[in-house]
C-alpha cells in the first residue's frame, strides 16, 4: 500500500488503525465510568437536599403551630 509515496505493507496499517481504536475506546470507557460515579454523588446530594427542606418544613409548621398556641 502507498501512503505519501512510500511502501507500507497494509498490516501495518491495520495493526496502527487498531492501536489507535483500542486507545479512544478505552479513554471513552474511563470517562464514562467518571461521569456515572458523578452522576451518583449529584444524586445522592439531591436527595440529602430534599430531606433537608422537608426537615425545615416541619420544623416551620411546628413553629407557626406553637405561635398560634402562645397567642392563645
Amino acid at each position: 500500500m502507498l501512503v505519501f509515496g512510500i511502501d507500507i505493507p497494509l498490516i501495518e496499517v491495520v495493526f496502527a488503525l487498531a492501536m489507535i481504536s483500542f486507545v479512544i475506546l478505552v479513554e471513552i470507557m474511563i470517562v464514562v465510568v467518571l461521569l456515572m460515579k458523578n452522576l451518583n454523588k449529584a444524586k445522592e446530594l439531591g436527595e440529602t437536599l430534599n430531606k433537608l427542606a422537608q426537615v425545615l418544613l416541619s420544623v416551620k409548621k411546628e413553629e407557626i403551630k406553637e405561635i398560634e398556641r402562645l397567642k392563645r
